[in-house]
């Protein structure tokens, strides 16, 4: 086959491919809750001639690179554009475009147990007696500077000369040799009876990307219904893996260096075709599993599986902030 017909076979190939509208139950319709995977692709961002601008630009033009591309995906996915050096003929503008529907779909019956988990993290920090003093300095008002000599230098300085209670004192003491090895601090420690209070706090750290998890059961009961399930199964675990990105070597052969990203998937749950419980954002596949005749070691006459159970992970693409949740409904 020529390299034109074979090219032609491959994009019709593709084009067959990628229509594709899968259901579970086909020959059973009286429930009506779904949950609807469509298959979503994010356009491709054009660097422009990234080589080029970098070797005219040098080390300028990798410092711009990095600040441009780290902005890629932080906004609301309108156009970006950037960067410009000093040399007025470099120039590289990036257009960031948003998700696009690849016309693969799978309407699924809604499984029980539907689960949301929202959560965020939080970090222990040791403030100590000096941090906690500023931290009461800018309570009150007083300058965190201020604060810590106040409250925590003059304290020390204070117990050390005998000015405040005895317990202060040996706390001062302990302070003062707390840079002396772990077994002198410790023996100090122990002959006083005292310890520092470490004045411990919780703060806020980042918000965790939420993640999701369904299972299904397909007992198909026809031949087409059983055709059905395999393709389901065969579309979530194609979209679960990259593309390789192939270096050709010279000859026929070359090698695999990288992959492109696999494609995200839009979750919409519905029942009777309206949307219902809380939006979900575009999703990655993080993890498919398959498990045929997990009660009974039963077959269809066809040679198809009685019974075919299938559990499927997904993680958010980004994080949520409040007003996803006020707003938008996610």
């Amino acid at each position: 086959m020529s390299e034109e017909a074979e090219q032609i076979t491959t994009e019709g190939e593709e084009s067959v491919r990628s229509k594709i509208e899968l259901e579970y139950p086909r020959d059973n319709q009286d429930y009506q809750g779904r949950i609807i995977f469509n298959v979503m692709k994010e356009q491709e961002t054009d660097l422009g001639d990234v080589f080029g601008n970098i070797e005219k630009l040098g080390a300028e033009g990798f410092a711009a690179l990095g600040e441009l591309l780290s902005s890629i995906g932080s906004g609301d996915g309108s156009e970006i554009t950037g960067f410009e050096g000093k040399n007025e003929e470099v120039t590289t503008k990036i257009k960031h475009r948003p998700l696009e529907s690849l016309d693969r779909q799978v309407s699924l019956y809604l499984p029980i147990g539907l689960q949301y988990r929202d959560n965020v993290a939080y970090d222990n920090m040791d403030l100590g007696g000096m941090g906690a003093a500023a931290e009461q300095g800018l309570i009150s008002g007083r300058g965190a500077i201020t604060s810590m000599i106040d409250g925590g230098m003059k304290t020390v300085a204070a117990g050390l000369k005998g000015a405040a209670n005895k317990d202060v004192a040996k706390l001062g003491a302990v302070k003062l040799v707390s840079a002396l090895p772990d077994e002198v601090t410790g023996a100090f420690k122990s002959a006083a009876g005292v310890t520092s209070n470490p004045n411990t706090r919780v703060l806020f750290k980042q918000v965790n990307l939420r993640e999701f998890s369904f299972v299904f059961k397909f007992i198909p009961t026809s031949k087409k219904e059983a055709d059905e399930v395999k393709e389901i199964v065969k579309l979530f675990r194609t979209e679960l893996y990259p593309e390789n990105i192939v270096l050709p070597l010279p000859g026929e052969s070359a090698i695999s260096i990288g992959y492109r990203f696999p494609n995200k998937f839009q979750i919409d749950i519905e029942y009777k075709g309206n949307p219902i419980a809380t939006k979900i954002k575009p999703c990655y596949l993080r993890d498919v599993g398959v498990t045929y005749n997990n009660t009974a070691m039963s077959m269809h006459s066809d040679g198809n599986f009685q019974e075919t159970e299938m559990t499927l992970a997904f993680q958010e693409s980004r994080t949520l902030n409040r007003r996803d949740v006020e707003e938008d409904g996610f």
